[in-house]
């Protein structure tokens, strides 16, 4: 990738650090690995401490102890905030780190040499006398159009019940690592923002190709008893209308902000406070020799995120059919088209214990209910719902 790469020196030095000069010390660099990835190397280090370190490669922890790359947020403490994954060596004189995946376009990260976690030459030496240093290093994004937009947020419902947990935003294509909660807010009808309403996490929940992000309400203040319920109530209240607001400069895995802000309006209606129970679904059963699907109806919207692990089709025997999912009508529909026909015969829809609704209700176990641990106490279970494909 030819791009201008920026490296910032940070403007402290860990406690009682006095500021890198320039000259024969510890620098870091951004340079191209043979793979023709971006790595980061630490130059000017005694040639003794470095054989040391390829002599006797640390364990994991103590890599990233000694040089630390993150994500650079300005929300958390860097303590709290997780390394990038990838490979620590000795190589050409200096100490590289290549990240496991490209960094991405656009993004900025800190990075940090700290000496004193440096492995001393045999026991009761003295730790490394070399200075901590600290860089931020910037890889501007190319310069093309933004193409990435929104196009899905669930529940995908006009109203929704008062007490449900999680939003679901679905983008064009993949997004990048920095962090997602500048770019997200809830404002009531007046276009004030609401004050928290989200679990705050220091790791970002994404699915595999990082398409479908996952935003979750504060449990504690969503469910009625507990401390933060009942110092600052439920995130949001029946009967008002909310919007969902996502800013436009949340980047790409190219580095690119969005096509345009989104924003969703929503209703917000009572809570859904009974636990799921499979006699309430409707089953649709195709005929044999088809791929037509198996559609099953349900009294309320399900989790979108479950619907789409938490459900299965089985043969009589229990063996697990190959197919795909889709849902349709606001989460209450789910259809399952096999790839190959239908056989005659017993067959089983197979919902797992951690299948919800929307509200985190359960089959057999309300999310209301108190988190007791007796014998008596009610327990999520999965359900088998057996269905015939008739000759």
């Amino acid at each position: 990738m030819a791009a201008a790469l920026a490296i910032v020196p940070a403007c402290s030095q860990p406690s009682g650090q006095e500021p890198v000069r320039p000259g024969g010390e510890p620098r870091i660099t951004l340079t191209a690995a043979e793979s023709g990835r971006l790595a980061i190397d630490v130059e000017g280090l005694p040639p003794g401490d470095l054989e040391r370190l390829k002599q006797d490669p640390p364990p994991q922890d103590a890599w990233e102890a000694l040089l630390r790359v993150q994500v650079a947020r300005g929300d958390a403490a860097s303590s709290a905030l997780p390394p990038v994954l990838g490979d620590y060596a000795v190589h050409g004189g200096a100490l590289r780190f290549t990240p496991r995946f490209p960094f991405d376009p656009g993004q900025r990260y800190e990075v940090v040499f700290d000496p004193s976690s440096f492995p001393p030459a045999r026991p009761g030496t003295a730790a490394s006398a070399l200075r901590a240093i600290s860089a931020t290093i910037e890889i501007p994004a190319p310069d093309r159009m933004p193409t990435t937009q929104v196009v899905a947020v669930y529940p995908s419902a006009l109203e929704v019940p008062e007490n449900h947990l999680r939003l679901y935003i679905v983008f064009s294509a993949p997004m990048g690592l920095g962090a997602a909660g500048p770019y997200i807010r809830l404002v009531d009808e007046h276009g004030g923002p609401l004050a928290d309403p989200f679990l705050p996490l220091d790791v970002d929940l994404w699915n595999e190709d990082r398409t479908r992000f996952t935003v979750l309400y504060d449990p504690g203040r969503v469910k009625r008893g507990i401390l933060p319920n009942q110092e600052m109530g439920r995130p949001l209240a029946a009967g008002q209308t909310y919007a969902l607001e996502i800013d436009p400069g949340w980047r790409d895995a190219e580095g690119q902000p969005l096509v345009a802000p989104f924003r969703r309006e929503f209703r917000v209606g009572p809570p859904q406070a009974h636990a799921l129970d499979p006699a309430d679904w409707r089953l649709d059963v195709p005929a044999p020799g088809t791929r037509k699907p198996l559609a099953v109806d349900f009294p309320a919207a399900l989790d979108y995120g479950l619907l789409q692990r938490a459900l299965r089709v089985a043969a009589g025997d229990g063996r697990p059919l190959a197919g795909d999912i889709r849902v349709e009508r606001e989460e209450t529909r789910w259809l399952f088209t096999p790839h190959a026909p239908w056989r005659p015969g017993e067959h089983q829809l197979v919902a797992a214990a951690t299948l919800e609704d929307v509200a985190g209700n359960r089959i057999g176990r309300a999310f209301e209910v108190d988190a007791s641990t007796g014998p008596d106490a009610p327990r999520a279970s999965g359900a088998r719902v057996p269905f015939l494909i008739a000759e």
